[in-house]
């Protein structure tokens, strides 16, 4: 049989669409783990079985991971449990506490509002596509039973998925329909974290019975701190050595990508972001991940209020007197054909040095619409490829010292 083609593969998503939209939404398949021998202790985390006998005395989690560079998440375990702590960048008001019990044992004493967890979970949906990337690398994708929009899939295995008719769509923008997720039922539900937090959803949900965790991925400093957000999958799934091997092989590429732009000789200043009406400007914030990937890329990032970790609209007039003369423009408004293009659609684009010279790129190589491009699936688990990129538009120089790319990329220079 003769492999099939990216345009095959997005016929049948479609075709599973189309066929969704027609079907009432059925509770996500159920995983039947068989039951750890009786009186034995496990050598590994038991990411495919229950316990039958629990003993107090075994330690059923003998591979364990910590987290060293989110600024949002801590856990701490127990013999048989695993305390997930939840600060908010955006608002630590709202920290919360998650309990992970091994299935087949006993659940300790909690808050009334911790949620509790029987791991491994067996079925996960999404109201944040981030975390496809790491479903898919983390060999999870078979638990995933529902994401936010069907159209915005690019992971291959992913996409097969759902031309089986095996993940459904919840809608609801990113934060999900409370309907739908209430007819699928799944073990786990991960809420996309607003930046406003009376827009979130996890509270009403939680209400409702079902479990839903913030997925806060997007509101870390630095691009790592995103990445170790793939360790709260490890964690539902007890893959904590998975996990945490492949944090490390990401943390370390990262690093030595890093290393190689700090030999630059210069760190020009890097525009971002795109003109917003008549007098303002949407730009991320000087905590913004972004921000540290352009900085670690070599550049001076223009931002606008420092203490700001999510994007933020800025009065024209500050953007343009600090990147009026900026070379090199990383992060234009995704879906904009050409240079022309962002100008047309906002004039105030074009005030800018590096729209007039051609130095703009976006990160939306394989846009597809509305703001849906693969980048967005993979923030956890590429961000040394965002960053190799980054090099290779502020720096060509550097482009023969950097390791070959393991990636189609995502970057994309408008012509």
């Amino acid at each position: 049989m003769a492999p099939r083609t990216p345009a095959a593969a997005a016929a049948a998503v479609f075709a599973a669409l189309a066929i969704s939209a027609c079907q009432p939404i059925s509770p996500a398949a159920r995983i039947e783990w068989p039951l750890l021998a009786a009186g034995k202790t496990p050598v590994r985390n038991l990411d495919d079985s229950c316990v039958q006998d629990p003993s107090p005395a075994t330690d059923y989690f003998p591979q364990k991971l910590q987290f060293t560079r989110s600024t949002q998440l801590s856990v701490a375990y127990g013999p048989n449990y695993k305390r997930l702590h939840f600060r908010p960048a955006v608002n630590p008001a709202q920290t919360q506490e998650f309990l992970f019990v091994q299935c087949g044992t006993p659940v300790p004493e909690h808050d009334a509002h911790t949620v509790v967890v029987q791991v491994p979970v067996r079925s996960i949906v999404t109201g944040n596509t981030s975390i496809h990337g790491a479903l898919d690398e983390l060999g999870l994708v078979d638990r995933l039973a529902g994401t936010q929009s069907l159209r915005s899939i690019s992971v291959p295995s992913i996409q097969a998925r759902v031309a089986q008719g095996l993940v459904h769509e919840v809608g609801g923008d990113a934060h999900g329909s409370i309907e739908g997720i209430i007819a699928i039922a799944p073990e786990v539900f991960l809420t996309f974290y607003s930046a406003y937090p009376e827009a979130n959803m996890h509270p009403q949900l939680q209400a409702l019975g079902v479990r839903a965790i913030p997925q806060a991925d997007h509101h870390e400093p630095h691009p790592l701190g995103r990445a170790e957000w793939l360790k709260l999958l490890a964690l539902m799934t007890n893959r904590e050595s998975a996990g945490q091997a492949l944090f490390d092989r990401i943390e370390a590429r990262y690093a030595h990508i890093a290393a190689i732009a700090s030999t630059a000789p210069y760190r020009p200043l890097v525009m971002g972001g795109f003109a917003a009406g008549r007098d303002s400007f949407e730009i991320f914030g000087g905590a913004n991940q972004r921000a540290r990937l352009i900085a670690d890329a070599g550049g001076r990032p223009i931002a606008h209020d420092r203490h700001a970790g999510s994007f933020v609209l800025a009065p024209f007039e500050a953007i343009y007197a600090r990147g009026v003369d900026a070379p090199v423009w990383l992060g234009a408004a995704p879906g904009s054909a050409s240079v022309e293009d962002l100008i047309s659609r906002n004039a105030l684009n074009g005030w800018f040095r590096a729209a007039r010279e051609g130095a703009v790129f976006a990160w939306d190589r394989g846009y597809a619409g509305a703001w849906q491009f693969p980048s967005n699936e993979v923030g956890m688990t590429r961000p040394q490829v965002f960053l190799q990129e980054a090099v290779r538009a502020l720096h060509p120089e550097l482009t023969p010292l950097l390791p070959p790319v393991d990636s189609h990329g995502f970057i994309r220079q408008l012509p």
